[in-house]
């Protein structure tokens, strides 16, 4: 016979009991009620809820449509939808952030080298000092913008349409290297 012994099995612990996952930490719940009534002031109801690139946007076109009301038939249209678009907006993106959806970002976020950026920043300013300036000696006769002013507005959108299609023929290039000429 043998001196050995079987070793004794040791006591098999209860499984682990599967708690459910723990939900993420509320963020702090934001009254779309008061959201909506504080934006009946263009803005307040964005600073409110902490969206403040919304405010100053809805601020800024507010604005702008109060001075268009001035110039030409369609602003007291624009003043009425950007207000609406407030309270509107204001209500919905309370409902958003306290159901912990991300708001959507009012524009989105491109990656710009910063010298470019700098760069036309700086070009835009010297244009417009150069102007106001020689306003100054030489005064400008500005009445002409009164009916000029949506060329702005074309060649705003000529530029964003050639931007975005100078981006899609990058792209495809960097996609498929074989047919870059």
């Amino acid at each position: 016979m043998s001196d050995y012994q079987e070793p004794t099995p040791q006591p098999v612990a209860p499984p682990a009991p599967v708690l459910p996952p723990t939900p993420p930490a509320m963020p702090y719940r934001r009254s779309p009620g008061l959201a909506t009534v504080l934006s009946a002031i263009p803005g307040v109801g964005h600073l409110y809820l902490g969206l403040y690139e919304r405010a100053a946007a809805i601020v800024l076109v507010f604005a702008l449509g109060v001075w268009l009301a001035d110039v030409v038939e369609v602003g007291p249209f624009v003043v009425m939808f950007v207000w609406f678009f407030g309270l509107f907006d204001a209500y919905r993106q309370a409902q958003a952030i306290n159901l912990g959806i991300e708001v959507e970002p009012l524009m989105r976020q491109r990656r710009v080298k910063p010298m470019h950026a700098s760069l036309g920043f700086g070009v835009f300013l010297l244009v417009v000092g150069l102007i106001v300036l020689w306003n100054q000696f030489f005064p400008i006769d500005f009445s002409f913008l009164e009916v000029w002013w949506p060329l702005i507005l074309v060649l705003g959108g000529v530029y964003l349409i050639g931007r975005y299609l100078l981006d899609q023929r990058r792209r495809q290039r960097e996609e498929s290297p074989e047919l870059a000429p």
